[in-house]
Parts: structure tokens; C-alpha cells; sequence
């Protein structure tokens, strides 16, 4: 807090809020934090489709829709003199290898602690060009950075190299810049809304139809070429092959999801494959269904893959996935290369086991929301102290 009392307004730099990971992982953290201590300001795209606004505004958070980077000076401009304007003191930029426009505009608008958060990594054969500019990226994404936050080691390492990482909660670290650690931020979730309840199983699949002996397989991400649908697809037709009574639920949307629909008719199998859509009943989703799958090209750490066990869920992820996602009993991995057919055996033979301790699992390996939202706030307050500390100095 500042010397009136009121709580430190942070500024959280979004790109497209349409329902990925990092702007999940952020709202997870606004929803649990202390707001009379730290009020989040959100920064958005005006092409985002799935913005919270009401929920945002309801718990005290500013929303500032702004052009996205195709005009670049008009949007550097406008997020300059919102920041001087509002007079932040920290502004938390979740854009990973794009934060070099946001925090150019915080720097020019005398914002002191610019905070670079990378949530991802790069790979894939159908993202080549974005693999490349992520790569030519890198370097100016954190030119304009005084802190570094990651999603997990993997992402920590792939965006600054060897560098070293510190929890949220350590304190007193080293103030020279070469020695400053990369703060690892956990994608933590709500342990207890996301534990497996046997009510939210039989309501889910009563909606969807999907008969109390029938294996429902699942995948939550946004439909796109980091997720490798058209891979799970294949998987999907070896289950089928394998076991017959079987159905597949995919929540989300995206740009590829006209191709996965397009794919699934080609295949005969549209009468297996449910189309969800955007959900915000998740947790649901997770107790109805019998096994995860997600056998993505990349990504940081995926909050769905601590979601998933959290419910007691076995995941076979793919080996392009870090295998710090591994926080309970029940997750594999599975190499790209290895045929859908065994893909297949894999996820029917972990479709009927259930991880009852999962839950708790997920909250002694550091991703219960409640600790880590705390651990958050203290540290924006310890950030907070020192900025001002030096100014008065």
C-alpha cells in the first residue's frame, strides 16, 4: 500500500484476451490475491473476444482496451500516456517475446519496474515463421525489463538463458542486473474447485450424452498449431480402432478449428467427437472425463496439465511438453514420433484409473492459488517498498 492507505495498482499488459492460458493464469491470480493490498489494471487488445469485463470491474480492476501492434506508434503512444497518466509504479507484461513495445511505453512513461513475464516457448513445423520472429524476438523483449518472471524453468531457460531462478517468495536477492534471478510464477489454480466430484461427472455427461460405460477422452486448449490437433484426431481414430465405446471432448476455440472440424467428418467420427466450445465449467469437464490428452508442439507449462491432474486425472502429454507439468501421480509422456496407435494404448490403459490424492498433490508442489497469490502480493509489496525507497533516497 502507499502512504494513503489505498492498495498498489499494478498494471498486467495483455495481448488478445480470447480465453488462452496466460490470461487465465492472470485473472486465477486477481480472483485469489489480497485487493485491498494490490488492485490489478488490465491491458488488452480491442480485438479480443473473450474479455471478463464485468468480472474485472466488479472486483475493483481497471480495463483498457487498446489497437493492437499492427499500428505500433499509435500503440505505444496511447499506452505511454495511460501509464504516465495513471502513474504506476510496476507494470507486469505478459507478452513474452512481444513485451518490447509495452515496455518501451513504460520506460518512456518513467514506469520503474518493468516486469517481462514469458508464458511459452517455440517449435513446431506449421509455425516456422513465427518460430523465427520469436527467435529475432528474444533479445529485444527484454531490453526494456527490470524483472523477469516465467511460467517454469523450461520457459525460464528458453527465454533467458541460463540464468538463475528464484521462487516468488524469496527476498533479499542481488541487486546487480547480471545476477538478478528469473522469478518462477506458478500456473496455480484453485485446488479445491478443480478436485474430482462425482456430481459435476454424472451432470457433464448427462449434457453432452455420453453414456455412464463410455470412455470420454479430453483436451482443453485453443484450437491452433501449438496444440497439434490434427495429431489427437489420429490418436482419437486408434482409440476407436482399439475401443469402440469411446467419445472425444474438446473444449475451445481457435483458428484451426474449422480444419479439426473439417478432419473429424473426413474421418467418420463426427457421431465421437464433441465440439465444446469456450467453457468456463472446466472443473466439470475434468471430473466427467476418463483421461487427458495433449499432445502439443510447445508450451511454457500448460495450466490445463495442472488442472487435469488436479481432478485425479491420468494425462499423456507429448515430449514437447517440460515435464515439470509432472506434479502428481498421474502423467506420461509420449514422443511425437511415436505412432497414434500407441498413443492409443496409452491413454486406454490410464482411462479407468482415477488419482484420489491428486488434489493434494497439486497443492504440496507449490500450485494451490491461495499460497502462491499470497506469495505474489508480498512480493509486489517488497518490489513496491524499494522502488519508493530509492526515489525518496
Amino acid at each position: 500500500m502507499d502512504g494513503k492507505g489505498s492498495p498498489i495498482r499494478v498494471a498486467q499488459i495483455l495481448g488478445k484476451m480470447n480465453g488462452g492460458g496466460a490470461e487465465q493464469v492472470v485473472m486465477n491470480y486477481y480472483k485469489a490475491i489480497d485487493r485491498s493490498r494490490v488492485q490489478f489494471d488490465f491491458f488488452a487488445f480491442k480485438s479480443s473476444k473473450l474479455v471478463p469485463a464485468e468480472e474485472i470491474k466488479g472486483m475493483g480492476g481497471g480495463l483498457y482496451m487498446l489497437c493492437g501492434f499492427k499500428n505500433p506508434i499509435r500503440y505505444v503512444r496511447t499506452l505511454t500516456a495511460l501509464l504516465r497518466d495513471n502513474n504506476y509504479g510496476i507494470v507486469h507484461c505478459h507478452l513474452s517475446t512481444l513485451s518490447f513495445l509495452p515496455l518501451l511505453a513504460a520506460k518512456r512513461a518513467g514506469v520503474s519496474v518493468r516486469i517481462v513475464h514469458n508464458h511459452s516457448t517455440s517449435g513446431g513445423k506449421r509455425e516456422l515463421v513465427r518460430n523465427v520472429a520469436k527467435a529475432l524476438l528474444k533479445p529485444l523483449a527484454k531490453l526494456h525489463a527490470t524483472h523477469r518472471f516465467a511460467c517454469s524453468e523450461f520457459a525460464a531457460r528458453w527465454m533467458y538463458g541460463a540464468s538463475p531462478t528464484a521462487e516468488l517468495s524469496e527476498t533479499g536477492l542481488p541487486e546487480k542486473a547480471e545476477r538478478k534471478p528469473v522469478r518462477i510464477m506458478r500456473n496455480a489454480i484453485d485446488t479445491e474447485l478443480f478436485r474430482f466430484n462425482e456430481t459435476k461427472r454424472s451432470s457433464f455427461r448427462g449434457e453432452f450424452g455420453v453414456a455412464g460405460g463410455t470412455l470420454l477422452f479430453g483436451h482443453v486448449g485453443r484450437f491452433c498449431p501449438q496444440k497439434n490437433q490434427q495429431f489427437l484426431i489420429d490418436i482419437f481414430r486408434e482409440i476407436l480402432r482399439q475401443h469402440r465405446n469411446s467419445k472425444l471432448i474438446m473444449a475451445g476455440v481457435g483458428e484451426d478449428m474449422e480444419l479439426i472440424r473439417a478432419r473429424v467428418i473426413a474421418a467418420g467420427i463426427a457421431d465421437r467427437v464433441i465440439f465444446a466450445g469456450q467453457r468456463v465449467d472446466v472443473d466439470r469437464l475434468y471430473s466427467a472425463i476418463d483421461c487427458f490428452l495433449l499432445p502439443s508442439n510447445y508450451e511454457g507449462l500448460p495450466v490445463v496439465g495442472v488442472e487435469a491432474q488436479c481432478a485425479g486425472l491420468y494425462c499423456v502429454f507429448s515430449d514437447r511438453v517440460t515435464r515439470e507439468v509432472k506434479i502428481s501421480d498421474g502423467a506420461q509422456f509420449l514422443s511425437l514420433k511415436t505412432p497414434p496407435a500407441d498413443w492409443a494404448c496409452a491413454a486406454i490403459g490410464c482411462a479407468k484409473l482415477r488419482n484420489g490424492k491428486a488434489a493434494e498433490q497439486v497443492a504440496e508442489a507449490g500450485y494451490d492459488i491461495g499460497a502462491e497469490a499470497e506469495k505474489l502480493c508480498g512480493l509486489y509489496e517488497d518490489i513496491e517498498e524499494r522502488r519508493s525507497s530509492t526515489q525518496k533516497s
